[in-house]
C-alpha cells in the first residue's frame, strides 16, 4: 500500500470523546484516500467517514483497539477496493 505512487490519506477529527474513567477515547471525523485503480493505474479518490477506539494501556500509552471506515462514495470505492485487496 505505502509503495502505491498514488497512495494518500489525510484524516479529519470532528469529534473525540473519553470515558469517565479516562482509559478509554474514541474520535470520529473524515478520510480522503488515494490510491492506484488496480485495472488502469490511475489514482482514484476515495472519501467517507471513520471512527477510532483507544485504549490506555498499563505504561500509560495509548492502542487503537477498534477502527472503523465508511466510505461516503457509490459504488464502494474503488481506492478501498485497491487497498482492502477486495
Amino acid at each position: 500500500m505505502m509503495s502505491d505512487p498514488n497512495f494518500a490519506l489525510s484524516f479529519q477529527g470532528t469529534q473525540a470523546d473519553a470515558s469517565k474513567g479516562g482509559d478509554m477515547v474514541y474520535t470520529v471525523g473524515t478520510y480522503s484516500l488515494t490510491a492506484s485503480d488496480p485495472k488502469n493505474k490511475k489514482p482514484v479518490t476515495d472519501k467517507g467517514k471513520y471512527m477510532t477506539v483507544y485504549k490506555k494501556q498499563a505504561d500509560g500509552t495509548w492502542k487503537a483497539v477498534a477502527d472503523s471506515i465508511n466510505s461516503t462514495c457509490p459504488p464502494r470505492g474503488v481506492a478501498v477496493r485497491a487497498i482492502s485487496g477486495l
